[in-house]
């Protein structure tokens, strides 16, 4: 594959003094035509633009011709998305669970990351026969309002979340999920036995990108998200989780207690995090957690309510994270991105 020694030559740029197509930036302003002045005035001009290295923003830039089917980089589409960040984006392009439609790139990049990584992203979405686009630091500000883009904007489909129906029986290392479109895929353990998170109406987009940070890192198995009111998979979610969303198994589930019940018929065991004021006498300290010997959904509930009652009556293990100190009644819980964290580093389960 081409090596670019450097980013500006990874792509190579249409001049505005030449007819190419127009591939504009969504609610950005681009003129489509230069100065018409005479040929070797407009020679000098682009000569002078790159020896400066201030070339024109609103150019089409790509390494060859591409046989383009979704003119536009999809957003004559629906629901696309814009993911920014280097991570997410990288991850995005590796796990290869979303459709990929063009990559923004911004040119002359000074920031927290180096120019190789940028250049590995332009290679991969090059070598997928997508176009990238040079754009300037405002115009990449503009499409993902202000965030943190590093640079970097890739156009996506939507996360694939599908809902859930059965976890399935695990057995001979495997168990297979049915999802409510009645497809089923096999779902292997990282473990002996497999360890799946439900979060019970997790609205914040940073929380829920921390604990799905946390989640791969330490080994969940799958993500479910519970409630109407849930949060979704965002591309907020995906830059604050440092691209670990990208990695993850993730499902919906509206009626998240039936599916808890069925789960626990089929042989499932059930621990809910809680305050130790939500029920005295009936939780246990994290560090109390006695080695999780079966097949096991680990609950974590919304930063207001706590998990909804009907889970929680299936509770076989009920575990909440003592304070080290008097603190006042409103301060009765940690963060839940911060308590899953805990949890999930107390959990025994045998490799």
């Amino acid at each position: 594959m081409f090596k670019a020694t450097s980013l500006r030559c990874a792509v190579t740029r249409c001049s505005p003094f030449r007819s190419a197509p127009a591939l504009c930036l969504p609610g950005v302003s681009h003129s489509a035509s230069g100065a018409r002045s005479k040929h070797t005035k407009g020679k000098n001009q682009l000569e002078n633009r790159y020896t400066n290295k201030r070339v024109e923003r609103n150019m089409w830039v790509t390494k060859r011709k591409l046989d383009l089917k979704t003119p536009g980089f999809g957003m004559d589409l629906p629901n696309t998305e814009l993911l920014y960040g280097w991570t997410p984006v990288l991850a995005a392009l590796k796990q290869g669970q979303r459709e990929i439609f063009g990559l923004y790139v911004q040119g002359g990049y000074e920031g927290d990351h180096s120019q190789e990584r940028s250049m590995e992203i332009v290679e991969i979405v090059q070598s997928m026969d997508l176009m990238v686009k040079e754009a300037s630091k405002s115009e990449l500000d503009q499409i993902t309002d202000n965030r943190l883009h590093q640079g970097i904007v890739l156009r996506v489909g939507p996360f694939p979340a599908p809902s859930i129906k059965e976890l399935g029986e695990f057995a001979n290392g495997q168990h297979t999920v049915k999802c409510t479109s009645d497809r089923l895929t096999v779902h292997g353990a990282r473990r002996k036995y497999p360890l799946w998170l439900f979060l019970d109406g997790i609205q914040d987009t940073h929380n829920l990108g921390s604990i799905l940070r946390s989640a791969l890192y330490f080994g969940i198995d799958a993500v479910v998200l519970c409630g109407r009111e849930s949060c979704h998979t965002s591309p907020t979610v995906s830059k604050t989780s440092a691209g670990a969303m990208e990695c993850m198994s993730i499902f919906k589930a509206r009626m998240a207690d039936k599916l808890v019940k069925k789960a626990k018929n089929d042989g499932w065991k059930v621990v809910c995090t809680t305050t130790h004021s939500t029920i005295a006498g009936e939780s246990i300290q994290a560090s109390e957690l006695p080695e999780l010997d079966s097949p096991t959904i680990l609950v974590m509930g919304s930063e207001g309510t706590g998990i909804s009652q009907p889970i929680l009556e299936l509770s076989d293990i009920n575990v909440h994270i003592p304070a080290k100190a008097d603190v006042p009644s409103i301060v009765d819980s940690l963060n839940v991105g911060v308590a899953a964290a805990i949890i999930l580093s107390s959990l025994k389960m045998p490799e």
